[in-house]
């Protein structure tokens, strides 16, 4: 039980996809495991959940980091693609709701991870799944290669400011997860040719069985989570190790 307590996950997102598959790794690992979401179907001893709209910016700034460990992360995995359309036939409020959660969200919750933690003795990481599409663009994505994009920069420029600061026991890391079975990616499938000019290559990716699960993702990650001294790149990819 010990082991239990010392062990703390913080994820976003944690009702489905990456995340929940995340949350039932770190579980069998005895990781006491908080989970962010609107939703939530986990039932296990070392787990809360905890009710939360990504998108409501002022609930994610009222939320605190109130639990604490010897072992302390932070997984902002929650993600929306938005309005696969291109610029100019975008619906304003999905660009709103996509910059929340996938880019203002996740700032609000590292920068409060850090106040609450940063004076604290153990073992810290933030890890910000990432994505390939902020690395180039997509048409018909833009605000979301946009979110991944500034989410990537905002990563590398804290792991400058923890080297200034000597926090050697903190880690952070901003993950591409490459292309993963989920209900976004369900989402993108049925985008019309019109919408998207690359949805057949979407297509065929389910059809070829070319995606990974989100449980072959979680386990990834875990390496991540586990030795983190191990990747010394703030950027990483899934398909890197």
């Amino acid at each position: 039980m010990a082991a239990q307590q010392n062990k703390l996950a913080y994820i976003t997102g944690s009702s489905k996809g990456i995340g929940k598959a995340l949350v039932e790794v770190l579980l069998e690992k005895g990781f006491q495991v908080i989970g962010l979401s609107r939703s939530n179907e986990i039932d296990h001893h070392n787990f809360q959940h905890a009710e939360i709209d990504l998108s409501n910016i002022k609930a994610v700034a009222a939320y605190s980091f109130e639990k604490q460990a010897s072992q302390v992360i932070l997984v902002n995995n929650a993600g929306l693609v938005g309005d696969i359309n291109p610029v100019g036939a975008v619906d304003n409020q999905k660009i709103t709701e996509v910059m929340n959660v996938n880019t203002i969200a996740p700032q609000i919750l590292c920068n409060n991870f850090l106040k609450r933690f940063q004076n604290e003795k153990g073992e810290f990481h933030i890890l910000n799944i990432s994505s390939g599409a902020g690395k180039s663009p997509i048409s018909s994505w833009a605000t979301y290669c946009a979110s991944k994009a500034a989410l990537d920069l905002f990563s590398e420029t804290i792991s400058s400011e923890l080297e200034w600061s000597q926090l050697t026991n903190w880690h952070i890391h901003s993950c591409a997860p490459g292309v993963v079975d989920t209900a976004m990616q369900s989402q993108i499938r049925t985008a019309s040719e019109a919408e998207f000019n690359r949805v057949q290559y979407f297509k065929d990716l389910k059809l070829n069985n070319e995606l990974y699960s989100p449980e072959f993702v979680a386990n990834k990650l875990l390496q991540v989570i586990e030795n983190p001294q191990n990747f010394p790149e703030t950027l990483i990819s899934v398909r890197d190790f």
